[in-house]
């Protein structure tokens, strides 16, 4: 997909750091990106201003899902165009989660799982030949980035090509805020 082969990261310090320094020398024109804390209302702004956009979009959007009985939380990707974008970015159950939905990161007392795999999909997904294969799209949307997907080589590099191409749909970059390791 790109014309020279990207650096590995060694942490997500370093992969943000470069990440960070390409957004603010090339992708000013067609990139919007939203940064905050957690909670902040990034995703909840972006979903208003989806239901009243009317032009094709690409991309994905997350959803939290939270079980107050069992203190545990669990994310999903909701791919756009293929299934509507939910109502509702965080969903509360009072027991435990439904089981039958495909969770990128889920975390209880005992245990955090992150799927990698999930990313290597999103990555497929957003690529520019898939993009492509249908209708053009008017926007693109990442939503939450900034984690340890960005260590994952076709995810990043997915990502760092919509960011440098000048001819591109428009960007929604979700930027999570997160603590570094």
């Amino acid at each position: 997909m790109l014309k020279k082969r990207l650096n590995l990261f060694s942490s997500q310090k370093e992969a943000l750091s470069k990440l960070e320094d390409m957004l603010l020398r090339h992708s000013a024109q067609n990139t919007l990106i939203l940064s905050g804390e957690s909670g902040s209302g990034k995703s909840t702004a972006v979903q208003e201003f989806l239901s009243s956009f009317r032009g094709p979009v690409r991309g994905y959007t997350t959803v939290r899902h939270r079980s107050s009985g069992k203190n545990t939380v669990a994310f999903q990707h909701i791919l756009l165009p293929v299934s509507a974008a939910p109502d509702e970015l965080t969903l509360e159950y009072p027991d435990q989660l439904p089981a039958d939905l495909v969770y990128f990161l889920y975390r209880d007392e005992n245990k955090v799982d992150f799927d990698r795999s999930a990313f290597l999909r999103l990555a497929e997904y957003m690529s520019p030949e898939q993009t492509y294969q249908y209708e053009a799209p008017e926007l693109m949307l990442w939503d939450e980035v900034g984690g340890e997907e960005l260590l994952i080589d076709s995810f990043f590099e997915t990502l760092f090509y919509w960011l440098v191409q000048d001819d591109k749909p428009s960007q929604i970059i979700v930027w999570k805020k997160q603590r570094l390791r």
